[in-house]
């Protein structure tokens, strides 16, 4: 029986993001969820984690339910204090719930799954060569996306839409107007985007492939527990 951890950059659990993945998992696997931002309160999380001038940005959710914008440096620090007390806990494998880069992440022993590695890899790679529309949460991810997205030809195609909006419409403007700019396939790059949003893009009568990392991530790690 193997031991696997959720951590996520905002606070555990989030059932919302790590749901689709846990669909693909043995009924044996043993889960638990951890948050970098556990145990702190809106106030602290600002004063600690708040947003630098030309620094990346995240976007995650605190426990009361509301959106916060985070400073990714920071994020990566209190990611790796969780990180080391998880494994130190007996996880097997940890898989990370964002789509974020953070290179200086390190295990000892536990498996570390990170959805930028995976999402990125399996675009360039099943999606050679289509024109891809990639949806980011915030305008300001936009040039960090760009620069993440920037082996795939031909270039991808940016828009914006939060995850965390209760009404879709931004989302489904933006997945018409890539289509509209010639794109065959759509990426939803941050976990927070799931089948809420696949389910909505095909109501609006989306019929290209639309990718969630949760759904990524999940294919590629089930096999890997079984």
């Amino acid at each position: 029986m193997s031991t696997l951890a959720f951590l996520t950059i905002g606070q555990a659990p989030r059932p919302d993001l790590s749901g689709a993945i846990e669909a693909h998992l043995p009924p044996t696997t043993r889960v638990r969820h951890a948050g970098a931002l556990d145990g702190l309160t809106r106030a602290e999380v600002i004063a600690r984690f708040a947003p630098v001038d030309g620094g990346a940005t995240l976007l995650s959710r605190l426990a009361d339910g509301g959106p916060v914008t985070l400073d990714a440096a920071a994020v990566g620090t209190g990611l790796q204090t969780r990180l080391d007390q998880v494994e130190q806990e007996g996880a097997d494998a940890v898989v990370l719930l964002c789509t974020g880069a953070f290179p200086g992440l390190r295990t000892r022993r536990a498996r570390l799954v990170e959805p930028d590695v995976l999402v990125t890899g399996y675009v360039s790679t099943v999606l050679r060569g289509s024109r891809v529309g990639m949806v980011v949460p915030l305008p300001e991810q936009v040039p960090e996306a760009r620069e993440k997205w920037r082996a795939v030809t031909p270039a991808p195609l940016f828009a914006t839409a939060s995850p965390y909006a209760d009404d879709v419409s931004a989302l489904r403007s933006a997945a018409f107007a890539h289509l509209e700019a010639g794109a065959s396939a759509l990426m939803l790059d941050c976990m927070g985007y799931g089948d809420r949003h696949h389910r909505a893009l095909r109501a609006a009568g989306v019929t290209v492939p639309v990718l969630t990392p949760g759904a990524v991530v999940g294919a590629a790690l089930g096999p890997l527990l079984s």
